[in-house]
């Protein structure tokens, strides 16, 4: 049987109006920044309510707990890049095109959601999903539907020519998300511009695969 929060909790969802939701946005920026500074595995409620200004009940009445919190933040987050990378990829705009708007709006995502994107990254994902949830099962899927975007935007590339590699589509997408991803160790939105980031990432990855092979460089 549930117990007596838990109803109050289902209850006040079903009801839920704008304070009820702003004050779930406040929970879960808050649970953000304690994840950021300690890691999923060391945070605990009590370090999130202080953050929130609340008492740990508080919480109680608005989230099962930390890993409903951290997975309500990813799952939220990732959905949104997923749903993004797939439209990108179904436009009429030319591949080299798209994986510009790509890398411009992945870090448009960054800085959105920041931290919470980073949480995910920078946390074992092995570990946080072995649980065999239908969460995991879910993250797994958004995961290789986003994979699957970039893979077909570089492979529209390299079957249109303007990505001249000889490379397997999918290793260049996974270096691509791979390089975009790594700015979790340095990017902060208070100090550094994503747009110039965006604008840099994207010169260094095109300026590379779209060149021309000189001559006898060619494997």
């Amino acid at each position: 049987m549930a117990s007596n929060i838990s109803n109050r909790r289902i209850n006040a969802r079903k009801a839920a109006d704008d304070e009820y939701e702003k004050r779930r946005e406040k929970i879960r920026l808050a649970a953000a920044t304690i994840f950021r500074e300690k890691g999923y595995q060391a945070a605990n409620v009590d370090d999130i309510a202080k953050k929130a200004g609340l008492d740990r009940a508080s919480i109680y009445y608005y989230y099962k707990g930390k890993k409903e919190l951290f997975r309500e933040m990813v799952e939220g987050a990732m959905t949104g890049n997923v749903l993004m990378a797939e439209a990108i990829a179904a436009t009429d705009d030319a591949p080299v095109k798209q994986l510009r708007i790509l890398i411009e709006r992945l870090f448009e995502s960054y800085e959105r959601h920041y931290p919470y994107l980073f949480i995910y990254v920078q946390e074992d994902m092995t570990r946080l999903m072995g649980d065999r949830t239908a969460w995991s099962t879910k993250m797994k899927s958004l995961g290789k539907r986003f994979d699957h975007a970039v893979v077909k935007i570089i492979q529209d590339g390299m079957d249109d020519g303007s990505i001249h590699t000889k490379g397997d589509a999918r290793i260049i997408a996974a270096g691509i998300t791979g390089l975009c991803n790594w700015s979790h160790r340095w990017f902060r939105p208070d100090k550094h511009d994503r747009e110039q980031i965006a604008v840099a990432f994207s010169d260094m990855v095109l300026n590379g695969l779209c060149s021309p092979v000189p001559t006898g460089i060619a494997g």
